[in-house]
């Protein structure tokens, strides 16, 4: 079966992450997300996969180019026209075939979602989840036959008619593709916005599938991070590379040197160097990171190839890709604060000054 894995996004809200990454290619312990949704596919037997790009898409095609079908847009043309560019593709083998976003980590049953698309004998399929907070989220009104009754975008909570939101996880018949209007006629067209009201219109029977599996978009600081940490915990089941130990996970090539304490959870790496240095509450340091003596690390995200040098106390925060950290108030540091640190300290004052790494033991 085919799908399409939708990586044209720019990802504007993880900057500076993503002005020199594309957002499916950033990590999730040790592997891009983009990886892991391929994984996902290919378990659940979507075997011919293709991805429209644009933002950095070249680092996409480099990496992707072997395995799976990459087609460049010149122009964003939202999300139904990025299908529309993949839709020879697509209808090639005149099946069912998968929508899926390429910055989204989920663990959804795809297998189980096909079944209930062809059970309920309708055109397109929904996967949707309940949400506490409708108004970061498009959701679905339906009925007990879980057919579409109707759309809301980001309704507030006392306003919403639902709570389940779409999760951007769709099964459409080829027929579906013959409702996106040409370039020329729509430029940009959108599936919630555009695609989803035409085919309502036309009469067209939508059906949803109900999923209580893992799903997050990793659009901004905080929800990475949080992601990250859920991997960690394996709230959601991922493959991860590494030794494990009852701590966590440590890359090949890595070393932890005499004096390191983890207190809590942590992942690292490949060839990493850990010096002295006390990781707390979960921290996950992606490839080729340099940690040295005197550093506390505490819930943080360390992007590879950054050096963390001694005197560092770093908390509640995400380090950028071969970043240079070092323990003063430079205004080039590129510490990215995902909340604020409890105390309000700010980094000149976060030197670290503990005793107790006198007595810290070989992890």
């Amino acid at each position: 079966m085919r799908a399409m894995i939708l990586a044209a996004g720019v990802g504007s809200r993880l900057a500076p992450i993503t002005d020199t990454l594309p957002k499916p290619l950033i990590p999730v312990l040790g592997e891009p997300v983009l990886s892991r949704i391929i994984d996902l596919l290919q378990k659940n037997g979507f075997t011919k996969l293709v991805a429209n790009t644009h933002y950095l898409g070249n680092k996409i095609y480099e990496k992707y180019r072997d395995s799976i079908k990459i087609i460049q847009e010149d122009q964003l043309s939202g999300v139904a026209g990025g299908i529309r560019v993949c839709a020879d593709f697509l209808k090639a083998d005149k099946q069912t075939f998968a929508i899926i976003m390429g910055d989204a980590l989920t663990d959804i049953n795809l297998s189980e979602m096909l079944a209930a698309h062809k059970l309920s004998g309708r055109k397109a399929t929904i996967a949707v989840k309940q949400v506490e907070d409708t108004s970061g989220f498009g959701v679905v009104c339906f009925d007990d036959t879980n057919k579409v009754i109707s759309f809301q975008e980001k309704p507030k909570n006392e306003e919403a008619l639902s709570n389940w939101a779409n999760t951007g996880v769709y099964l459409f018949e080829n027929e579906i593709l013959d409702f996106i209007p040409n370039a020329d006629i729509a430029p940009v067209y959108d599936v919630a916005h555009d695609l989803f009201p035409a085919l309502l219109s036309a009469g067209i029977e939508l059906n949803v599938y109900e999923t209580n599996a893992y799903w997050a978009d990793l659009g901004t600081h905080k929800q990475y991070r949080e992601t990250l940490f859920d991997c960690l915990e394996q709230t959601i089941q991922v493959d991860i590379q590494g030794q494990k130990y009852s701590w966590g996970y440590l890359g090949d090539g890595s070393e932890l040197k005499p004096g390191c304490f983890i207190k809590g959870q942590a992942y690292i790496g490949s060839n990493c160097s850990i010096g002295r240095a006390i990781l707390k509450g979960k921290v996950i340091i992606e490839d080729n990171c340099t940690i040295e003596d005197n550093v506390v690390l505490e819930d943080c995200f360390i992007m590879s190839g950054s050096i963390i040098r001694s005197g560092c106390r770093i908390r509640e925060m995400n380090i950028g890709l071969n970043s240079d950290i070092c323990a003063s108030a430079e205004p080039d540091q590129t510490a990215i604060r995902i909340s604020p640190i409890s105390d309000k300290r700010s980094m000149e004052n976060a030197f670290l000054a503990i005793t107790e790494m006198n007595n810290s033991k070989v992890v």
